[in-house]
């Protein structure tokens, strides 16, 4: 099951088949770029600031990690200090011991070093819990890295696709163009012969002025996707992208429990939450280390001499275990484990408002998804349908037997059938990289591999390798397999 999920990873990149470059209308300055979704993806995860904030984040919980460790280790201090002596009570017992003859201990400075090693032996499960707390914030820091990853990839495959979907509209708009113009032209030579009235042709000029001004809308529309894709995957904005895959549709071949099911077990922020939940248990363990003694460690050496780093004053070690318990503290080691335990009740019901925000949000894609996909077979029909009406009032108009209303209502429905194939398309796609978003289908890493490898004991980076992806089958078309592209329609469209 896991490794058919993973696929669709790559299927999802699939239903973008390759196709080459589109015409455009007219285009802003900037560098000239033909990309396919996959490329956009991969650029947008090495370009995006988000990732790069995610890593660092990372290697901060790293470092926490490493510090609660060393923490239980041996502590070395050295403290050093050079003083100049004087004052009045100083020159009087300088003058007796000068008057007694005793010159080898008059000085008037002194200088001491001590240092002291300390080792914690028991700190009550402080330690412990602290380095059980960091670790858990490191396994929520792979996580929270990899569901940024997640939400990237998903960024550009949203742009890609918004892109793909103006791109058509924009076509679907010039074809309404140039059956305008056609019309006018046929229009206008009738009127010329004295066929038609004026009427007709002022009508004909207002219904192509409309479709020039949609056709305008549509062009500014592709200019701003053009723009808001160059700069998620780190291009300037003003740069042409030129998408090379076009909208496909394939059935999806898991039914909603299973991809519910999947989502919860694999989803990078519910995961996170869980250690979340763990991370806040572990501080709460290392809270109740207030009510236990500590044990610890010491040895130490002190010198003190007029002439540095000598011991003609004073040489002293000692070594031994101390052993410190508050017995009374006023409440404050209550205070504090009840507060730990109101953080780790706050994790536990985030936790749980992640599954229910994770398992809606995998509903709601799939039902969405299936909604477009009902839609796609509905407006395919509706377009074959809306082609033999213009068709027909074509011909009755010419053939003089009906009004020019006729003919320009049904290229209005064509056209807008033709509209409304091209968004269901766009929907169908959209909202299945939609779905695979709400599973967490991974892109660095499984997350349900990576929480089953730390729960077997393995370390962060260990639990990341024995997760990391490998390299995943594409998913080939069944023969039996239905595939619709946008590009194929627009062929049609155009009569080719």
């Amino acid at each position: 099951m896991k490794k058919m999920i993973i696929a669709s990873l790559v299927a999802a990149s699939c239903l973008w088949g390759e196709a080459g470059a589109a015409p455009y209308g007219e285009q802003e300055t900037g560098a000239a770029v033909d990309l396919s979704l996959a490329e956009c993806v991969q650029m947008a995860l090495d370009t995006d600031e988000s990732i790069g904030a995610s890593e660092d984040g990372r290697d901060a919980a790293k470092w926490q990690l490493s510090s609660a460790r060393r923490g239980t280790g041996p502590v070395v201090d050295w403290s050093s200090r050079a003083l100049r002596l004087g004052g009045r009570d100083y020159e009087s017992r300088k003058l007796m011991r000068e008057l007694l003859g005793d010159n080898a201990n008059a000085y008037n400075n002194t200088f001491s070093n001590s240092w002291t090693l300390t080792i914690p032996i028991y700190t009550g499960g402080q330690r412990e819990g602290q380095i059980d707390s960091a670790r858990y914030q490191l396994n929520q820091a792979d996580l929270d890295l990899e569901n940024t990853r997640q939400q990237v990839r998903y960024r550009a495959a949203e742009a890609y696709a918004n892109l793909l979907h103006r791109e058509n509209l924009q076509r679907i708009a010039e074809e309404a163009v140039d059956m305008g113009n056609t019309q006018l032209k046929l229009i206008s030579d009738q009127y010329s012969e004295g066929m038609v009235a004026k009427a007709d042709v002022l009508m004909m000029e207002v219904r192509l002025a409309n479709y020039r001004q949609n056709l305008s809308s549509a062009k500014g529309a592709v200019n701003v996707a053009r723009s808001t894709l160059a700069s998620i995957v780190g291009l300037p904005q003003d740069s042409v992208v030129s998408p090379t895959d076009i909208f496909t549709y394939e059935p999806y071949p898991r039914d909603l429990p299973a991809c519910e099911d999947y989502a919860l077990a694999h989803r990078p922020d519910g995961l996170s939450a869980d250690y979340a939940v763990k991370a806040a248990q572990a501080q709460q363990d290392a809270a109740k280390a207030g009510y236990r003694p500590r044990v610890t460690g010491t040895a130490g050496q002190s010198i003190s001499s007029n002439i540095p780093f000598r011991s003609e004053r004073s040489n002293g070690w000692e070594a031994g275990i101390s052993v410190n318990w508050s017995v009374f503290d006023n409440g404050v080691t209550s205070a504090n484990v009840k507060r730990a335990g109101a953080l780790v009740e706050q994790a536990k019901k985030s936790a749980a408002r992640t599954q229910k925000t994770i398992r809606l949000e995998t509903r709601t894609a799939y039902i969405q998804m299936k909604t477009a996909e009902e839609n796609i077979h509905a407006a395919a029909a509706a377009v074959k349908q809306a082609e033999e009406s213009y068709m027909i009032a074509q011909v009755r108009y010419e053939e003089g037997v009906d009004i020019l209303l006729s003919v320009t209502d049904a290229q209005e429905k064509l056209t807008q059938a033709r509209s409304n194939y091209s968004t269901a398309l766009y929907q169908y796609n959209l909202y299945r990289a939609t779905l695979e978003k709400a599973m967490g289908v991974p892109v660095g890493f499984d997350a349900a591999l990576y929480a089953e490898a730390e729960r077997k004991g393995a370390a962060a980076n260990s639990a990341l390798q024995a997760a990391a992806v490998k390299d995943s089958p594409v998913k080939e078309k069944n023969d039996t397999e239905k595939v619709l592209d946008a590009g194929a329609v627009g062929q049609e469209f155009a009569g080719k």
